[in-house]
């Protein structure tokens, strides 16, 4: 068994997608170490800046380019977020008539009235995952720990979307769900979930967690990584494509590094703000 594993390594480096897969890995993280250390504001209004480029992403998986009715989508939303981070690190308050939750519902609703820009509802459905990811992005950001916050996520979906693909690619046999992902098996998921759990216990202290929680924690973000991972797949299995671009090498698109925290950083702001602050 050990000799098969050594030789399917073997074969996995010497794999040209692999070897860009780690080089891309290494620039992604240098430069998120770099806007990391020179921390908020900079650092949030720079995260924000990827939604316009992951919702064309999403666009251009079913037309060939974006439409005017798409891009005015895509201006006005992203000009909500704008607002919004901008007075929340301002503390600006709007007042009685306009507030924050105003400003989120507007995103929505400016959504719906562009709904005939979408090839399907299963597409505009991801998109309104995509908006409130990011305002849920925003308020983790701008917690008193947000940082630390945010690295911890960072840290285990990475920990899921690494070990999934090595254990699956060294010892997946059974496939999960081949007719949304034929790259991911049992094994590989297992692997991945297993080395989350275990990344979350050795940095439980990164955000103040015990022992219970930081196991639980970890099971359930690994869970939630997987089922967006799974979500976006199912989309671009829809749109019979396999990356959502090629801007990433190795990797595909901006969409495809996203997709695992589609579902989590909504289920952590809400964990966060209820308990973790408490």
């Amino acid at each position: 068994m050990i000799i098969n594993i050594l030789i399917k390594l073997k074969d996995l480096i010497e794999l040209k997608e692999f070897r860009l897969r780690i080089i891309s890995s290494i620039i992604l993280l240098t430069v998120f170490y770099l806007f990391f250390k020179i921390g908020n504001p900079l650092f949030v209004i720079l995260l924000s800046c990827i939604f316009p480029m992951i919702f064309i992403e999403m666009v251009k998986m079913s037309f060939d380019k974006v439409s005017i009715s798409q891009f005015f989508n895509i201006f006005f939303l992203q000009s909500i977020f704008f607002i919004y981070l901008i007075s929340k690190l301002n503390n600006f308050n709007f007042g009685f008539i306009i507030d924050y939750d105003f400003l989120i519902l507007s995103s929505f609703l400016i959504n719906l009235y562009y709904y005939k820009t979408y090839n399907d509802f299963i597409t505009f459905s991801f998109s309104n995952l995509i908006i409130i990811s990011f305002f849920s992005l925003i308020e983790i950001l701008l917690m008193s720990n947000g940082l630390n916050l945010f690295l911890y996520l960072v840290l285990l979906i990475s920990s899921m979307d690494v070990f999934a693909y090595l254990g699956g690619k060294l010892l997946g046999n059974i496939k999960i769900i081949p007719k949304i992902s034929n790259g991911k098996t049992v094994e590989g998921t297992l692997i991945g979930l297993i080395s989350t759990v275990f990344i979350s216990f050795m940095i439980k202290g990164l955000i103040n967690l015990d022992i219970l929680s930081s196991l639980l924690l970890g099971f359930v973000i690994g869970i939630l990584s997987f089922f967006g991972d799974m979500f976006e797949s199912f989309v671009k299995r829809k749109k019979g494509i396999k990356d959502s671009g090629k801007l990433i090498p190795g990797h595909g698109g901006l969409m495809d590094r996203f997709d695992g925290y589609i579902l989590v950083l909504p289920f952590f702001y809400i964990l966060s703000y209820f308990i973790l602050l408490s």
